[in-house]
């Protein structure tokens, strides 16, 4: 499912059609939220937290809902197909971390609850270096397919290769390291607030779509994606640089791998998915699917929300007391409201799905049923912060 761990989309470092338009932000992993921190010092109320993310995450993804549409009828749904075939690269690169983002993801709260600051900048600096070395070998080696393709003659793919290369090492070090810094109750009105300008940059620049097509799509996301990072790259919490230190990234290995396994296994149904949706339906197909996917992206936002709020404060939680009795009584409510909440939504949606996508994009009418089966996923999703106390306590084995 956001990737990994949740790019609020990921999330974030995004789908190439920004959170909500197509394929799913590599980083939102439901079983690994990409923010990662407790409140640190005086803590908000749990449901101003998540009020104030999924608020932000919800206007975001009108906004991104709403460009989506627009997108749909200025692009064929092969166009759409190719965009995003090119994009699972994005789905499949975050394997190369190893866990080791996923360890910083638990640790920094962990410590954070200890006491021990100067461990989290520590953290934070191996994990930065770690993130940045695996964007740029990444990036470098999407280049040069695309100096390839260009070499061919094929100007499409060649320009889409080059845009996975740039989100790629915004996706490691945006969505796999800044927004894990992100800690206190103003840092996730912050991250909700960058989720809003690059929807609202995304929408302005749909007119780049309408004049340049499939170059004009490439354009689109790498300015909002470039934006978005330079903003929360502005506001990081943690002023720490890079800093290689076998030691630390020992230490977040041995704890995220575990972790990393567990989620990698449950991920891989997207990205699968949608290679195998490409390969036997062709670009036409996946342009379809993206539909269903970004249903499922705009309605996991409240079940996502509560994740990322609840998964700093149960390891902050730990690292202060040790005891995992306590866990479970802090987590229970707000995942069954939660529940019951999107019990209503996903019934809403089945229903509407159908006229909506009717009137206004009529060339992916055939996109409904499998958009209305998607919208079972976000159910399934409130019930992810369960699985929190495992990693929490780091008892993956169970």
């Amino acid at each position: 499912m956001r990737t990994s761990d949740f790019s609020s989309e990921a999330n974030d470092a995004s789908a190439l059609l920004t959170p909500g338009e197509g394929l799913p932000a590599p980083v939102a992993d439901v079983f690994e939220p990409p923010v990662a921190a407790p409140v640190a010092a005086p803590q908000r109320s749990m449901r101003f937290l998540i009020g104030s993310l999924a608020g932000g995450n919800m206007l975001s993804s009108f906004l991104n809902l709403l460009g989506g549409l627009v997108m749909m009828r200025l692009v064929a749904p092969s166009t759409l197909g190719l965009f995003n075939g090119i994009a699972l690269v994005q789905q499949y690169v975050p394997f190369l971390q190893l866990g080791i983002l996923n360890g910083l993801n638990r640790e920094l709260p962990f410590y954070i609850g200890k006491g021990e600051h100067h461990r989290v900048r520590e953290l934070a600096a191996a994990a930065q270096a770690w993130a940045l070395l695996l964007g740029g070998g990444s990036a470098i080696v999407l280049i040069g397919i695309s100096g390839w393709q260009l070499l061919q003659g094929n100007f499409w793919l060649a320009a889409g290769w080059l845009t996975n290369a740039i989100m790629i090492l915004l996706l490691f070090y945006k969505g796999w390291y800044l927004q894990l810094t992100y800690r206190t109750s103003n840092d996730f009105a912050r991250l909700a607030m960058v989720s809003v300008v690059e929807s609202v940059i995304a929408m302005a620049l749909l007119v780049l779509v309408a004049f340049f097509s499939f170059y004009g799509m490439c354009l689109r996301i790498v300015i909002a994606g470039v934006v978005g990072t330079a903003l929360l790259y502005y506001w990081r919490p943690l002023h720490v640089g890079p800093r290689w230190s076998f030691h630390h990234l020992k230490h977040l290995l041995a704890i995220g791998l575990p972790i990393f396994i567990v989620n990698q296994i449950l991920s891989l149904w997207v990205p699968i998915n949608s290679t195998l949706v490409l390969r036997y339906t062709g670009t036409e197909g996946l342009g379809l699917y993206s539909v269903a996917l970004m249903a499922v992206t705009a309605l996991e936002i409240l079940p996502l929300a509560v994740t990322a709020v609840l998964y700093p404060r149960l390891a902050e939680q730990y690292g202060r007391t040790g005891k995992v009795r306590g866990l479970l009584d802090a987590a229970w409510k707000p995942i069954v409201l939660t529940f019951l909440g999107m019990t209503l939504v996903t019934a809403a949606g089945w229903v509407l799905v159908g006229p909506v996508v009717q009137i206004l994009a009529p060339k992916y009418v055939d996109a409904v049923p499998v958009v209305q089966w998607s919208l079972l996923i976000p159910l399934l999703t409130s019930l992810a912060p369960v699985s929190l106390m495992f990693n929490v306590v780091r008892r993956q084995d169970l």
